[in-house]
Parts: C-alpha cells; sequence; structure tokens
C-alpha cells in the first residue's frame, strides 16, 4: 500500500476478531517502532506487547475499563521517561500506519489508570505510560469520518 493510502485507510476500531497476529506482522511493527526518530535519537520509551489472556484482562478490567478491550488480541502499552510523551507519540504512529498497512487494526486509548497500569507491568516511577494501543483484525469497518477542511486547519504565512 502507498503512503497515502494507508493513512486515508486508518480508522479507530473498537471491535476485533480473535486471530492471532503472526510474528512476521509483530517483527515489522517493531521494526517501525524503532526506525522512529526522537529527540536526539535518545528513544526514550519502550513498548510492551500484551498478548497474555491474564494480563490483558487485568489490564482492561483494572487499568482502562472499556469493554472492547477484551477483544483485542494483542494490547500495546507505550511507555516513556517522563516528559517525552511527544518522541513516543511519534513512534506510536509509525506502529498504527505499520499496522494499517499490515492490514491490522488499532485505537488510541488515553483514558488508563495509569498507576494502575504501571503497577501491573512493574514499570517505573520514572517513566510514563500515556497510551495504549488495540491491536488486532478489524471485525468492523466504520464509515469514513467528517474532516475539517483544510481552511480550519491550515495557516499560510
Amino acid at each position: 500500500m502507498e503512503l497515502r493510502e494507508v493513512i486515508r485507510k486508518r480508522r479507530s476500531i473498537r471491535k476485533y476478531k480473535q486471530d492471532a497476529i503472526p510474528q512476521e506482522y509483530l517483527d515489522e511493527l517493531y521494526q517501525a517502532i524503532r526506525l522512529a526518530p526522537s529527540g536526539m535519537n535518545h528513544q526514550p520509551y519502550r513498548f510492551f506487547f500484551i498478548q497474555d489472556p491474564s494480563t490483558r484482562a487485568r489490564l482492561v478490567n483494572e487499568g482502562c475499563h472499556q469493554d472492547f478491550l477484551h477483544d483485542a488480541p494483542v494490547l500495546v502499552v507505550a511507555c516513556c521517561d517522563k516528559g517525552r510523551q511527544f518522541d513516543v507519540a511519534v513512534a506510536v504512529d509509525h506502529l498504527v500506519l505499520s499496522a494499517t498497512d499490515s492490514g491490522l487494526a488499532t485505537c488510541w486509548i488515553g483514558w488508563i489508570e495509569e498507576s494502575v497500569v504501571k503497577q501491573i507491568l512493574g514499570i517505573d516511577d520514572d517513566s510514563e505510560v500515556p497510551v495504549i494501543i488495540a491491536l488486532g483484525y478489524a471485525d468492523e469497518q466504520p464509515e469514513p469520518k467528517e474532516f475539517k477542511s483544510l481552511d480550519q486547519l491550515i495557516v499560510e504565512i
């Protein structure tokens, strides 16, 4: 798929099939994260790919409270050094676009109980967990959203 097509096709998905994700697809996602730019190339983040059903259930029940996450076969927990959310957001976007290119679906989850997620995964207090990504094969096809016009978003000076 060409990049423009990937960008146009990407949607937030809240209904997933239970199909496992092949390891070669996961390896491609790992590379997309690794190749993402970051300030001074410090890569101040780590990504937890949670496939274990009991750990996923704990994260959803105790730290996310969004039932649709039970259906996602993988939850990706992005953590970063404090104050480096911008760097991790760039890496997450690389992950999300690479997943779309591979025929996978994603959804950014920002409404989480960070302290609970950190406790479940053993993440230290010097790190932040700004986002969790649901990952799997879509079991829905939402219609394209309405977007603001370019003149509402872009200012050329």
